[in-house]
Protein backbone atom coordinates (compact mmCIF):
# COMPACT_ATOMS: atom_id res chain seq x y z
CA UNK A 1 0.00 0.00 0.00
CA UNK A 2 2.73 2.00 0.99
CA UNK A 3 4.48 1.22 -2.52
CA UNK A 4 1.03 2.44 -3.93
CA UNK A 5 1.25 5.61 -2.60
CA UNK A 6 4.64 6.27 -3.58
CA UNK A 7 5.65 6.68 0.09
CA UNK A 8 9.05 6.25 2.18
CA UNK A 9 9.24 2.96 3.57
CA UNK A 10 7.30 2.81 6.64
CA UNK A 11 8.93 3.59 10.14
CA UNK A 12 9.42 1.99 13.19
CA UNK A 13 6.34 3.33 14.59
CA UNK A 14 4.29 3.08 11.95
CA UNK A 15 4.97 -0.55 11.53
CA UNK A 16 4.69 -1.33 15.61
CA UNK A 17 0.80 0.55 14.97
CA UNK A 18 -0.01 -1.89 12.28
CA UNK A 19 1.19 -4.97 14.36
CA UNK A 20 -0.77 -3.75 17.60
CA UNK A 21 -3.73 -3.04 15.11
CA UNK A 22 -3.42 -6.22 13.41
CA UNK A 23 -2.87 -8.67 16.26
CA UNK A 24 -4.02 -6.64 19.25
CA UNK A 25 -7.19 -7.29 21.65
CA UNK A 26 -10.61 -7.04 20.58
CA UNK A 27 -10.60 -3.19 22.20
CA UNK A 28 -7.95 -1.46 21.73
CA UNK A 29 -6.75 2.48 21.43
CA UNK A 30 -3.84 3.56 19.60
CA UNK A 31 -2.72 7.27 20.69
CA UNK A 32 -0.09 8.62 18.73
CA UNK A 33 0.80 12.24 17.65
CA UNK A 34 -0.60 14.00 15.37
CA UNK A 35 0.85 13.12 11.38
CA UNK A 36 2.16 9.99 12.42
CA UNK A 37 -0.13 8.23 10.08
CA UNK A 38 -2.42 6.44 12.28
CA UNK A 39 -6.12 7.04 10.10
CA UNK A 40 -3.63 5.84 6.88
CA UNK A 41 -2.57 2.56 8.31
CA UNK A 42 -6.15 1.61 10.07
CA UNK A 43 -7.26 2.50 5.74
CA UNK A 44 -4.96 -0.13 4.57
CA UNK A 45 -5.80 -2.00 7.63
CA UNK A 46 -9.78 -1.71 6.80
CA UNK A 47 -8.58 -3.17 3.16
CA UNK A 48 -6.17 -6.18 4.52
CA UNK A 49 -9.84 -7.17 6.19
CA UNK A 50 -11.99 -6.99 3.36
CA UNK A 51 -9.39 -8.70 1.22
CA UNK A 52 -9.64 -11.93 3.60
CA UNK A 53 -13.37 -11.40 4.52
CA UNK A 54 -15.48 -9.39 2.10
CA UNK A 55 -18.62 -10.01 4.36
CA UNK A 56 -17.35 -7.98 7.34
CA UNK A 57 -18.83 -4.85 7.75
CA UNK A 58 -17.49 -1.84 8.91
CA UNK A 59 -18.44 1.61 10.88
CA UNK A 60 -15.64 4.48 10.63
CA UNK A 61 -16.87 6.85 13.17
CA UNK A 62 -15.19 10.74 13.44
CA UNK A 63 -15.75 13.44 15.11
CA UNK A 64 -17.23 15.27 12.39
CA UNK A 65 -19.18 13.49 9.35
CA UNK A 66 -16.44 15.00 6.78
CA UNK A 67 -13.37 13.15 8.77
CA UNK A 68 -15.44 10.03 8.33
CA UNK A 69 -16.29 10.75 4.91
CA UNK A 70 -12.46 11.08 4.00
CA UNK A 71 -11.28 8.14 5.56
CA UNK A 72 -13.62 6.15 3.64
CA UNK A 73 -13.31 7.99 0.26
CA UNK A 74 -9.86 7.22 0.90
CA UNK A 75 -10.45 3.33 1.82
CA UNK A 76 -12.54 3.25 -1.74
CA UNK A 77 -9.52 4.66 -3.91
CA UNK A 78 -7.34 2.18 -2.73
CA UNK A 79 -9.89 -0.45 -3.59
CA UNK A 80 -10.42 1.10 -6.67
CA UNK A 81 -6.35 1.91 -7.65
CA UNK A 82 -4.56 -1.57 -6.17
CA UNK A 83 -4.40 -4.40 -8.48
CA UNK A 84 -4.58 -6.74 -5.47
CA UNK A 85 -7.76 -5.30 -4.52
CA UNK A 86 -9.51 -4.64 -7.79
CA UNK A 87 -11.59 -7.48 -7.46
CA UNK A 88 -13.56 -6.14 -4.54
CA UNK A 89 -14.49 -2.81 -6.03
CA UNK A 90 -18.86 -2.50 -6.07
CA UNK A 91 -20.25 -4.33 -8.46
CA UNK A 92 -23.14 -2.29 -10.84
CA UNK A 93 -25.91 -3.17 -8.10
CA UNK A 94 -23.82 -2.68 -5.06
CA UNK A 95 -23.83 0.83 -2.57
CA UNK A 96 -20.92 2.90 -4.02
CA UNK A 97 -21.03 6.18 -2.43
CA UNK A 98 -18.07 7.78 -0.34
CA UNK A 99 -20.60 7.50 3.34
CA UNK A 100 -21.21 3.77 2.17
CA UNK A 101 -19.92 1.14 0.13
CA UNK A 102 -20.04 -2.33 -0.56
CA UNK A 103 -16.98 -4.54 -2.02
CA UNK A 104 -17.40 -6.93 -4.87
CA UNK A 105 -17.73 -10.16 -3.28
CA UNK A 106 -20.28 -9.44 -0.59
CA UNK A 107 -23.50 -11.20 -0.46
CA UNK A 108 -26.73 -8.45 -0.08
CA UNK A 109 -26.96 -7.18 3.14
CA UNK A 110 -28.55 -4.26 5.48
CA UNK A 111 -25.51 -2.79 6.45
CA UNK A 112 -22.67 -2.13 3.89
CA UNK A 113 -19.11 -3.15 3.84
CA UNK A 114 -17.90 0.53 4.68
CA UNK A 115 -20.05 2.95 6.54
CA UNK A 116 -18.79 6.91 7.70
CA UNK A 117 -21.03 8.41 10.47
CA UNK A 118 -20.12 11.51 12.64
CA UNK A 119 -19.92 10.79 16.09
CA UNK A 120 -23.33 12.85 16.60
CA UNK A 121 -24.81 10.90 14.12
CA UNK A 122 -28.23 8.10 14.29
CA UNK A 123 -25.74 5.39 15.06
CA UNK A 124 -28.86 3.15 15.94
CA UNK A 125 -29.64 0.57 13.58
CA UNK A 126 -25.92 0.21 12.09
CA UNK A 127 -24.00 -2.91 12.90
CA UNK A 128 -20.13 -4.12 11.91
CA UNK A 129 -17.73 -6.32 12.68
CA UNK A 130 -15.11 -3.90 13.30
CA UNK A 131 -15.93 -0.28 14.36
CA UNK A 132 -13.10 2.18 13.93
CA UNK A 133 -13.52 5.28 15.77
CA UNK A 134 -10.87 7.55 13.97
CA UNK A 135 -10.20 11.13 16.30
CA UNK A 136 -13.88 10.76 17.78
CA UNK A 137 -12.80 13.32 20.67
CA UNK A 138 -12.21 16.90 19.00
CA UNK A 139 -11.61 20.40 20.73
CA UNK A 140 -14.86 21.17 19.66
CA UNK A 141 -16.75 17.99 21.56
CA UNK A 142 -14.27 17.80 24.70
CA UNK A 143 -13.98 21.98 26.01
CA UNK A 144 -16.22 21.00 29.15
CA UNK A 145 -16.98 18.39 31.62
CA UNK A 146 -20.57 18.01 30.48
CA UNK A 147 -19.59 17.62 26.52
CA UNK A 148 -17.09 14.90 27.50
CA UNK A 149 -19.72 12.93 29.64
CA UNK A 150 -22.18 13.06 26.43
CA UNK A 151 -19.36 12.07 24.33
CA UNK A 152 -18.79 9.16 26.57
CA UNK A 153 -22.48 8.32 26.63
CA UNK A 154 -22.41 8.43 22.86
CA UNK A 155 -20.07 6.30 22.08
CA UNK A 156 -21.47 3.32 24.73
CA UNK A 157 -23.44 2.62 21.78
CA UNK A 158 -20.58 0.93 19.81
CA UNK A 159 -21.49 -1.94 22.07
CA UNK A 160 -24.70 -2.32 20.99
CA UNK A 161 -23.94 -2.03 17.42
CA UNK A 162 -20.68 -4.34 17.73
CA UNK A 163 -21.49 -7.66 16.23
CA UNK A 164 -21.47 -10.75 19.74
CA UNK A 165 -18.37 -12.39 19.85
CA UNK A 166 -16.39 -11.28 16.37
CA UNK A 167 -16.77 -7.50 16.45
CA UNK A 168 -13.72 -5.29 17.25
CA UNK A 169 -13.67 -1.70 18.50
CA UNK A 170 -11.03 0.33 17.70
CA UNK A 171 -9.74 4.11 18.57
CA UNK A 172 -7.43 6.32 17.05
CA UNK A 173 -6.87 9.59 18.84
CA UNK A 174 -4.86 12.13 19.84
CA UNK A 175 -6.16 13.14 23.76
CA UNK A 176 -7.49 17.07 23.57
CA UNK A 177 -6.98 17.45 27.38
CA UNK A 178 -5.54 15.69 30.70
CA UNK A 179 -9.38 14.70 30.59
CA UNK A 180 -9.64 12.76 27.88
CA UNK A 181 -12.06 10.17 26.74
CA UNK A 182 -9.25 8.40 25.89
CA UNK A 183 -8.02 7.99 30.01
CA UNK A 184 -11.29 6.37 31.00
CA UNK A 185 -11.40 3.47 28.11
CA UNK A 186 -9.47 0.94 29.90
CA UNK A 187 -12.09 0.95 32.75
CA UNK A 188 -14.57 -0.66 29.76
CA UNK A 189 -12.03 -2.90 28.92
CA UNK A 190 -10.14 -1.56 26.04
CA UNK A 191 -6.16 -2.04 25.98
CA UNK A 192 -4.32 1.17 25.29
CA UNK A 193 -0.83 1.74 23.69
CA UNK A 194 0.45 5.31 23.70
CA UNK A 195 2.96 6.51 21.07
CA UNK A 196 4.67 9.92 22.33
CA UNK A 197 5.64 12.61 20.17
Amino acid sequence: CWKHLNLPDPTEIQYDIADFLQDGPKRLVIEAFRGVGKSWITSAFVCHQLLLDPQKNILVVSASKSRSDDFSTFTQRLIGEMEILEHLQPGPNQRSSKISFDVGPALASHAPSVKSLGVTSQLTGSRADLIVADDVESANNSQTQLMRDRLSETIKEFDAIIKPEVGRVVFLGTPQTEFSLYNSLEERGFKTRIWPA
